[in-house]
C-alpha cells in the first residue's frame, strides 16, 4: 500500500536563509532519501511571516509549525515525520493566531510563495 504524500515547506525568504533554512531543506532532502521516505514532500516555500522565529517549517497534514530549525535538527524532524513524537522544542514558539492563519491559507489551496516561485 502507497503511502499518501506529506507535504513540508521550509521557509526561503531573507531572514530564514540568513539562519540556514537552505541547509534545513537539504539536510531535509538528504535524509529522506537515505530512509527511503519518498513520500514526503520537502518544498521551498517564500514566507509564513513568523521571520524573528525562523527557519520555520510547516508539516500542514499534521498542523505542525516548527521555528528555529536548524540542520542538526532534521534528524527530530524526520523521526516526526515517520511516526515519532513532536519536538516541542521547536514547535512552542508559534503564535497561535499565524499559525491558524498560514493553515486556512493552505487550507483553502492559496499557496503564495510556493516552491513553484524559486
Amino acid at each position: 500500500m502507497q503511502q499518501e504524500d506529506v507535504e513540508v515547506f521550509v521557509c526561503m525568504n531573507v531572514d530564514c536563509k540568513s539562519r540556514g533554512a537552505e541547509a534545513v531543506l537539504a539536510r531535509l532532502n538528504e535524509r529522506l532519501d537515505e530512509l527511503g521516505l519518498d513520500h514526503v514532500v520537502p518544498e521551498p516555500y517564500l514566507c509564513f511571516s513568523a521571520c524573528q522565529l525562523g527557519p520555520n517549517v510547516i508539516i500542514p497534514s499534521k498542523r505542525c509549525w516548527m521555528s528555529g530549525v536548524t540542520a542538526a535538527d532534521v534528524n527530530e524532524v524526520v523521526d516526526y515525520l515517520n511516526g515519532g513524537s513532536e519536538v516541542p522544542r521547536l514547535t512552542e514558539k508559534s503564535d497561535p493566531g499565524l499559525k491558524k492563519l498560514i493553515f486556512d491559507i493552505i487550507d483553502a489551496g492559496l499557496l503564495p510563495g510556493r516552491g513553484d516561485y524559486f
